[in-house]
């Protein structure tokens, strides 16, 4: 006999020594041959750039174009975006708890349908109980189906469909933030951009004074500290040019990062006061616009869930009524298994009523009211929130935009000023201290400027993310 079950014996044992499943592969990592170093140039190709990150199969469908575009107008910025929601890893590892949800979600759907096996078997019994001795074989099918007369399938498949929903929603979320995140920080390397141009026009200017002072002390009609108060400018704005220089290249950095590319230099679309003459914001927006925040619907579908668990502990309260199965073959031969009169077939009801479980059915109905209570607070918390972030982004956008008005007009007046000063010193009519202090205070305030502008420009990015989409999109709800 141990002959005769060596071999399927030995079969079952290689069997068992193979692992199933991939095995395990490091993912490639993306090393630059070199790093950038003192290559801080701005990237004028955007399709060398970004481009070979974007799947080439994208459509419109696919991209944030559809929506964004209609509050940002810049194709590299657009483009940027598209980049980061296909290779950002943070991203990426949302869309697999999605996944994750969604596979939680046909399982828990599962319950509707009868659960149906396959089964065969065979082997030598040794028995001294005559007619028991001897081969046997079999093959089979299984069925069972749980009746859902209480409705705790339809309920748990409820809480799947919900929690689904609520993941969903979440990724949406993401997407979201993950773009505005983008939007926020182009602006922000926009601002070192025109920052860093004020800079180098000023070094120009403070140089070209600085010369002038070195010819008029030669002719005697400056002193020499005078020479030395401007060379002084000039040193001063050559280390504040260093300065926003490292600034905007971390920021450039740190933009790579975010779109799932290694640190380089990215290309650049519309200058900052472009972006700021293209933004619009409506006035008044209907307060239903809340109802499409990812967040707000993610809180509702994790309520609906969580409410649809009371009724699962209900149903284990309840008789569960199973229906089962079973039709095959059975033989004591081999080849002639599936013949007619080895038929066999097999129907069961059977009902399981808890009787007494020290009190853990009524615990987990209790667990189950608790957990709705506190999805019920999360989701009205969230909702208030929400409100809040809508008022703040609203406030951001109005005072931003009076302090951009305000700032662009005292630059148009200090430069008329430094114009003037410069006019009388040339002239023997100003101190050389009124013409550096006319230097120094328009340089500060063309800084602010462009701080000011991408701040107007991030407050309309936060308000977009506030809304849940564009304000164009005026009381558009998705539908469940």
């Amino acid at each position: 006999m141990m002959r005769r079950l060596s071999v399927p014996l030995v079969t079952i044992l290689t069997l068992g020594a193979c692992a199933v499943g991939p095995g395990y592969e490091r993912p490639p990592t993306p090393v630059p041959t070199a790093y950038r170093g003192d290559t801080l140039q701005i990237v004028k190709d955007t399709a060398a750039a970004i481009a070979p990150l974007v799947p080439p199969a994208a459509t419109p469908a696919d991209t944030v174009a559809p929506t964004w575009n209609q509050t940002l107008g810049d194709s590299v910025l657009l483009a940027l975006m598209d980049t980061a929601l296909a290779h950002n890893q943070d991203l990426i590892a949302t869309i697999a708890v999605t996944r994750e949800f969604q596979a939680r979600y046909a399982i828990d759907r599962s319950g509707f349908f009868p659960q149906v096996n396959i089964s065969g078997g065979g082997g030598t019994i040794d028995s001294k109980v005559p007619g028991l001795s001897g081969d046997f074989f079999n093959a089979t099918a299984d069925a069972a189906w749980e009746l859902d007369l209480w409705g705790r399938i339809r309920r748990t498949s409820e809480a799947g469909k919900a929690s689904y929903f609520a993941r969903t929603e979440e990724l949406r979320g993401a997407e979201l933030s993950l773009a505005a995140a983008v939007a926020t920080g182009y602006f922000a390397l926009l601002q070192y951009d025109q920052q860093l141009a004020v800079a180098e026009r000023t070094l120009a200017s403070r140089r070209e004074t600085a010369a002038l002072s070195r010819a008029r002390f030669r002719e005697g009609q400056v002193s020499r500290l005078d020479v030395l108060q401007f060379e002084s400018q000039v040193q001063e704005t050559q280390a504040q040019l260093a300065s926003i220089a490292r600034l905007r290249s971390e920021q450039e950095n740190a933009l790579s990062v975010l779109v799932g590319l290694p640190p380089r230099g990215l290309p650049r679309g519309l200058p900052l006061d472009q972006q700021v003459a293209n933004f619009d914001v409506p006035e008044g927006l209907p307060s239903d616009l809340l109802a499409r925040r990812p967040d707000v619907r993610a809180a509702e579908e994790d309520m609906r869930a969580a409410n649809a668990r009371i009724g699962i502990a209900w149903g284990s309260r309840l008789p569960q009524v199973v229906l089962t199965g079973e039709y095959g073959y059975v033989s004591n031969d081999l080849s002639t298994l599936f013949e007619s009169q080895n038929n066999t077939s097999r129907l069961f009801l059977g009902i399981s009523v808890p009787i007494f479980t020290g009190g853990r059915l009524q615990g987990e109905v209790n667990v189950a009211e608790a957990q709705t209570e506190q999805a019920r607070a999360r989701y009205e918390q969230v909702v208030l929130r929400a409100l809040q972030d809508v008022e703040d982004a609203l406030v951001a956008i109005r005072t931003s935009r009076d302090q951009v008005v305000a700032q662009s007009a005292q630059v148009e007046t200090l430069s008329t000023s430094l114009l003037l000063v410069q006019h009388r010193y040339e002239n023997g009519l100003s101190t050389y201290l009124e013409v550096l202090d006319a230097q120094r205070t328009l340089f500060n305030a063309e800084l602010s400027l462009a701080q000011g502008q991408a701040l107007q420009l991030a407050s309309g990015v936060r308000l977009y993310k506030a809304l849940g989409g564009p304000w164009s999109e005026l009381g558009t709800a998705r539908e469940r």
